[in-house]
């Protein structure tokens, strides 16, 4: 009996040590598939929230591309939009945010069995560099990324126990990045028609009559893909 009691006890001692210092560690050897090649640090969830703060609501299975070049299978992971972060969980329970830096891609898959596809991009903002994952959802001569961003709104209060708590509201906020063959971005923060047409006013004839033929909207995000599908296949954008 000891001698399965032995590994969770001293794995609970590690995490409350660490919880402590907030440390950031290797994660410990407790599945094999990660081993001693991933690095992360305990994540402490909130609660005090109304909505999802993660992308994929049930864990899934996926795949994580380190910058190492080496593939890691994992059992259960989700995206947390909130913080940007890939969260392991392990077999006891414990949630670990696995870090970014040597990330350099993942995929969770889905209920339909696909997987949903994330890269690290970093961008130069105000002389510091902004690490954030998105998904990629077009990749050609004109490419899309979707960070998928969730972001408090605004606070609720609820009244537990006799104390007033404060509960955050949180949206999904994506914002949609075009990349073009210039390697230059288009970043749009809502999907709309005319807001779009202005990033293309020398394709702006050729791209609404892809709308109207293939009876697009561009505030649905599918169709927004989509449009972005059609325009490499019919090569809008040369250069």
């Amino acid at each position: 009996m000891k001698k399965y009691l032995y590994i969770p006890l001293l794995f609970l001692i590690c995490v409350l040590t660490a919880a402590q210092n907030n440390a950031i560690l290797k994660i410990p050897e407790v599945d094999s598939v990660f081993a001693s090649r991933i690095t992360g640090s305990f994540f402490l969830e909130r609660k005090q929230y109304f909505g999802d703060q993660y992308y994929n609501f049930d864990w899934a299975e996926g795949n994580i591309l380190l910058t190492t070049g080496e593939m890691v299978s994992v059992k259960f992971l989700k995206y947390n939009g909130l913080f940007d972060e890939l969260i392991w969980l392990n077999a006891y329970n414990y949630k670990f945010k696995v870090d970014k830096s040597f990330i350099s891609e993942f995929w969770l898959k889905d209920i339909e069995d696909s997987y949903i596809h994330f890269k690290r991009f970093n961008f130069n903002t105000n002389d510091s560099v902004q690490s954030f994952f998105a998904e990629v959802k077009v990749e050609g001569k004109i490419s899309l990324y979707v960070q998928r961003k969730i972001t408090p709104q605004w606070p609720e209060y609820l009244v537990v126990n006799n104390v007033r708590v404060q509960y955050d509201v949180l949206k999904p906020t994506p914002i949609y990045y075009i990349k073009l063959p210039s390697d230059q971005y288009i970043i749009l923060n809502k999907l709309h028609r005319r807001t779009f047409l202005k990033s293309f006013p020398d394709k702006k004839q050729a791209i609404n009559k892809l709308i109207n033929v293939n009876h697009l909207n561009i505030k649905n995000e599918v169709d927004f893909v989509r449009l972005i599908e059609l325009m490499n296949e019919n090569q809008m954008i040369h250069k």
